[in-house]
């Protein structure tokens, strides 16, 4: 279990270095750090991997790198993102007005002398009843679940209570206001020997004050769920008339359930997964913006690292579906801003057993819009990232008859990564070379289709009802054509559409 085993080691080098950072000098600009400085952003602009309008970390090593107290206020969307500094594990602070170019703030939430933590590790924000914004966070070595709270319009100034910690014992929190009464689930943590650790229920009237053990959160769990899946990294809120549970499996990673929520308990009806075996999304955080939108990131672990790691998903957002067993997922709106470039195909037929290279869609970090008439063609898709000769190529698969919507990494890149199955460490843990999400294929639909590339990342939205992330390496330069094929019937491409994406991130 990486995040459990990286979370112990946290522990440890907090123990062996001092737990007061804010002693350091980190102001005062010494010899060198101007060129040094200067040489690390030439290595990440030139970096061929690293994404570029993608969340990506500034610097460093982003593990773990778990999004954390997503909050809309005031006309910005504020961002934390789990970090290990010099001193144990902290917050770092962002903000953006349009999801995707951020700013990164000087103040980040750290723990500091005379704290009953050691270190700040994930949780979620809120506003409280006097309108203070509220982040709790798992304390790290505190025994429990911690606040902080702010009534700084930027949320750099922070105040912690004495009572922290307010819930014990703690996990991975989400906290919330709903009337006169807080809430608290304090996530199951990672299994150990075999023993389920199910997601616990705190409730209480003040969140400066300790919190009232209720019992368990899940009222039962649903089939398909392993008794070692823990409930980390919980997100919890309300969509149309359900409620909805995000959160992750260490083994699994990112998943849902949909049900009810009584005051007391959460009764789940559905459950779905965000992640599947070979894939790389983990630690969902969402919120609710002005346009009532449920915005949802997640950390898409790397498998390779160029000059820095850490990558946030680019934002989807969330609805129920009609039959409010599912959730929609769609790109927002406002990465339409970064399109640049666009270019189109003429309609065309590709016959059974052809692949058809586009001729004006190419590139490595763009967007391809799609709208496919399978007919009755049972296996299909297209190839992206791929090389002149053959030898790289990255394959989107629509399968019929399994009902899936696949990405093969098996051509993706010269210098092979390995993909597990699970998301984090398990034994066993075979290699594979597809992930694969369900999908099944109405009678008569036809396929709006919208992948995101961003050099080493790769986002496939398909109809609203599925998206599919994975990371991939290709290593050749002209590894940036785009090819569609059919196995066993003709397919129809009535129209293609792309763009190119303009750099987010500032290097």
């Amino acid at each position: 279990m990486k995040r459990l085993l990286l979370f112990c080691a946290g522990l440890l080098f907090a123990v062996l270095t001092t737990t007061a950072q804010e002693t350091k000098d980190t102001l005062t600009i010494k010899p060198g750090d101007i060129e040094a400085s200067r040489r690390v952003r030439r290595a990440e602009l030139d970096d061929a991997i690293r994404p570029a309008w993608h969340l990506t970390i500034a610097e460093g090593q982003g593990m773990p790198f778990d999004p954390n107290g997503a909050i809309f206020k005031d006309g910005v969307y504020h961002l934390w993102h789990l970090y290990q500094a010099e001193a144990g594990h902290h917050w770092q602070h962002l903000s953006s007005i349009d999801l995707f170019h951020w700013r990164w703030h000087s103040k980040d939430l750290q723990h500091h002398t005379g704290d009953p933590d050691k270190g700040i590790f994930s949780g979620n924000a809120f506003v409280a009843k006097d309108g203070n914004v509220v982040i709790s966070y798992h304390g790290v070595e505190s025994g429990g679940n911690c606040v902080a709270y702010s009534s700084d319009k930027n949320l750099d100034i922070w105040q912690k209570p004495k009572a922290n910690p307010i819930a014990t014992p703690g996990w991975d929190p989400h906290m919330w206001l709903e009337g006169d009464t807080y809430y608290q689930i304090s996530g199951g943590m990672p299994v150990s020997a075999g023993i389920p650790n199910p997601a616990v229920l705190f409730t209480g009237k003040s969140y400066t004050e300790p919190m009232k053990k209720l019992g368990n959160f899940l009222k039962y769990d649903l089939p398909g769920v392993d008794d070692f899946e823990d409930i980390s990294c919980p997100d919890f809120f309300k969509l149309d008339d359900k409620w909805v549970l995000v959160c992750i499996s260490h083994i699994r990673g990112a998943r849902y359930y949909i049900g009810n929520w009584d005051g007391q308990q959460f009764t789940p009806e559905y459950h779905h997964r965000m992640n599947w075996p070979g894939g790389t999304f983990f630690a969902p955080e969402t919120l609710l913006d002005d346009k009532g939108r449920r915005i949802l990131w997640a950390w898409v672990l790397d498998r390779k690292s160029g000059v820095s790691s850490g990558t946030m998903s680019m934002p989807r957002v969330l609805t129920l579906a009609k039959d409010k067993k599912s959730l929609l997922i769609e790109p927002p709106q406002e990465v339409e801003r970064l399109r640049y470039q666009p270019a189109s195909e003429a309609g065309f037929e590709i016959g059974k057993g052809q692949t058809v290279t586009l001729k004006n869609t190419a590139g490595k970090s763009m967007e391809i819009e799609m709208v496919v008439d399978p007919g009755l063609a049972k296996r299909f898709g297209f190839n992206v990232f791929c090389s002149a000769d053959g030898r790289e190529k990255t394959a989107v698969v629509f399968d019929r008859d399994k009902k899936t919507l696949g990405i093969n990494v098996d051509q993706s890149s010269l210098q092979k990564s390995v993909y597990r199955e699970f998301a984090m460490v398990r034994e066993p843990n075979p290699a594979v070379d597809i992930e694969e999400a369900p999908f099944e294929i109405l009678p008569g639909e036809k396929l709006k289709i919208r992948a995101f590339l961003d050099k080493s990342v790769l986002e496939v939205f398909v109809n609203g009802r599925q998206c599919i992330t994975q990371v991939v390496y290709p290593t050749l330069k002209d590894a940036v054509h785009v090819e569609i094929f059919a196995e066993d019937a003709t397919v129809k491409a009535e129209s293609v559409k792309s763009w190119q994406l303009f750099p987010a991130m500032q290097w």
